[in-house]
């Protein structure tokens, strides 16, 4: 089964801040090796299209947000979920 993601805190359940749910607590993304290729395969797990913006994921909102739950990711866009990648 795929790891729970949402977007928080955007206009559209495609934007916003990225949390994963992980152990029964939505926790914040701080992933280094971010990039288009981890956007897309994300935009493609929630049903966004395309992605249009990368965000600075360990930014001070982020950070704050709630507990960090994924700091490393490398995708290379083709993957189904996040935990593929």
């Amino acid at each position: 089964a795929a790891v729970p993601a949402r977007l928080q805190g955007g206009r559209s359940h495609c934007a916003g801040h990225l949390e994963l749910l992980f152990a029964g607590t939505w926790g914040s993304v701080c992933a280094e090796g971010w990039d288009l290729a981890a956007s897309r395969v994300l935009c493609r797990q929630l049903g966004c299209g395309r992605p249009r913006h990368i965000p600075a994921l360990c930014g001070p909102k982020a950070a704050g947000a709630s507990p960090v739950v994924l700091q490393q990711v490398q995708c290379t866009g083709q993957e189904l979920a996040l935990e593929h990648c």
